[in-house]
């Protein structure tokens, strides 16, 4: 927000809190914290007073500020000269001070919902949103009975934005209700289509297609919400109605390279191999065009990389997230550029380049707890670094404790650690945590886990359960590399005629 911007609020809250000071008092009394009896000004306070008004009027701000706060010393309740000072400092660009005083005149009157949402705007558009976020709540809060119902949606909906940014989905998600909630007259098929969006990113796929579909009732040409509605479907198991949404959506919207991309792994997974390498190329073609005139999305280069490399052109991904991690302009994306390029690295077996990645996203934000737990399994996959790939992973644990593959990372560690020591009760810690791992986040990686701990045991029948649990389990997961791998693996248990509990002669030892 421009300084010009927030000059124009404060010029509106000053009428609103004049005109507010001009209508007779009820003889009701509002519920609200006692407002600071104000005693008597002296001559001294209204002569500076008046002082500063003309001074204001000729757009002397400095001198005008400085006459209101010598009235304000002899009227230091007076929501008129609080309102007054934070306008001069506004227009000389002093926003610390204006800042000051804005928060004074919170504490004078606490249920004024037009301070607080003003002081949340400015917070928000200053790059502080935990300063922000408390004074939305407060506005949220506060005497909303004559707020125009439009204004109070606004800052519900700012503040649902908020919520989503500090990965809190369920307090934004309470907000978009709110929103419904106060009918205000406005269009809510967005605010339905966003509550929708937010359901999928809690995984709650089945109320998100309601909230889809009544957004939808409410307005059928939104091309975000059919394109949501496909996303939905899809993750509910049922393709080909995912598809029929994404091509509605690319009808509205032929040159969007994200529905091209979906469109294209929508295809893949019905096998139609023809359409799928169509909308592919042209995803790669319209996000090479973007890439090549500057677009500053890291988001677009993460999924240009990845379809670069379903068309085996490894190389070429390479180069594009190269590119990416130097064109970022926030924390968040300049993190997800690391940690992608090591994913990439890590696929191309390029070692020392997946842990400089990985560092570099830990510099950036140290409470990044993806690449903690990412840099601490590598580290336990080779072995290497085991107390440090323990303290990653720990780490990672606390900030999403019941997270499976954060769980089949400390397993994988303490394994470690009991081979390069020697010990069976850290051996027996690391089944117990991989057990709890499947069971709370199934993964044909923590299958393999188990299955290799049993077999490098000797353990062959209960390496033999697992591993065929996942083959159950995950039967449409036909190009998944662990499932492979574990298929190759039961071939060699059947080829074995060694009783249970002996291990065999030859060296079967899992690579």
């Amino acid at each position: 927000m421009r300084n010009s911007t927030i000059a124009f609020i404060l010029f509106s809250l000053i009428l609103h809190g004049c005109a507010t000071q001009a209508q007779p008092k009820e003889d009701k009394p509002v519920a609200t914290k006692a407002t600071p009896e104000r005693k008597e000004v002296s001559i001294e306070t209204e002569a500076n007073f008046s002082a500063g008004f003309y001074a204001m009027l000729g757009r002397e701000w400095e001198q005008a500020s400085g006459f209101f706060e010598k009235a304000l010393e002899g009227d230091p309740n007076s929501e008129k000269l609080l309102r007054y000072i934070i306008t001069c400092y506004l227009q000389l660009n002093e926003n610390d001070k204006a800042l000051v005083y804005m928060r004074r005149l919170t504490e004078v009157n606490t249920q004024d919902f037009s301070i607080h949402y003003t002081l949340a705007n400015i917070h928000d558009a200053e790059g502080r949103p935990d300063e922000a976020i408390v004074e939305y709540e407060r506005a949220c809060r506060s005497d909303t009975e004559l707020v125009d119902k439009a204004l109070l949606s606004n800052a519900f909906y700012r503040l649902a934005h908020l919520y989503f940014g500090k990965e809190q989905p369920q307090k934004g998600i309470n907000c978009l209700n709110d929103i419904i909630n106060l009918d205000p007259p406005i269009d809510l098929s967005a605010i339905r289509t966003e509550l929708g969006m937010a359901y999928i990113e809690l995984g709650d796929y089945d109320t998100a297609l309601q909230e889809l579909e009544t957004s939808k009732e409410l307005n059928p040409y939104l091309p975000a919400t059919w394109l949501y509605l496909a996303i939905s479907y899809d993750e509910l198991g049922q393709p080909d109605k995912a598809i029929e949404e994404a091509k509605i959506f690319m009808q509205a919207t032929p040159d969007e390279w994200l529905g091209h991309a979906f469109l294209s792994g929508l295809y893949a997974k019905v096998e139609n191999t023809e359409d799928s390498d169509k909308h592919r190329v042209k995803a790669i073609s319209l996000l090479q065009i973007r890439v090549a005139n500057g677009v500053s999305d890291t988001r677009e280069y993460i999924t240009l990389a990845r379809l670069l490399i379903a068309e085996k052109k490894e190389r070429a991904a390479l180069r594009i997230m190269e590119l990416a991690t130097k064109n970022t302009e926030t924390t968040e994306e300049a993190r997800n550029a690391h940690i992608m390029l090591a994913n990439m690295y890590y696929e191309a077996n390029f070692t020392s380049e997946v842990e400089h990645e990985l560092r570099e996203a830990l510099r950036i934000d140290p409470d990044f707890h993806e690449a903690s737990n990412f840099l601490g399994y590598f580290f336990a996959e080779r072995g290497e670094e085991l107390d440090e790939a323990l303290q990653l992973i720990e780490t990672a644990l606390e900030a999403q404790p019941d997270n499976g593959a954060y769980m089949d990372s400390l397993g994988w560690v303490y394994y470690k650690q009991a081979t390069e020591r020697i010990d069976d009760e850290r051996l027996d810690l690391a089944i117990d945590k991989l057990i709890e791992a499947v069971n709370t986040s199934p993964d044909p990686e923590i299958y393999k886990h188990i299955g290799e701990i049993y077999y490098s045991l000797g353990r062959w029948e209960e390496a033999r359960e697992y591993w065929e649990e996942a083959i159950a389990e995950f039967p449409e997961y036909k190009d998944n590399r662990d499932l492979k791998w574990i298929k190759m693996q039961l071939e060699i248990l059947d080829t074995l005629e060694v009783p249970e509990g002996e291990p065999p002669q030859e060296d079967y030892t899992v690579q």
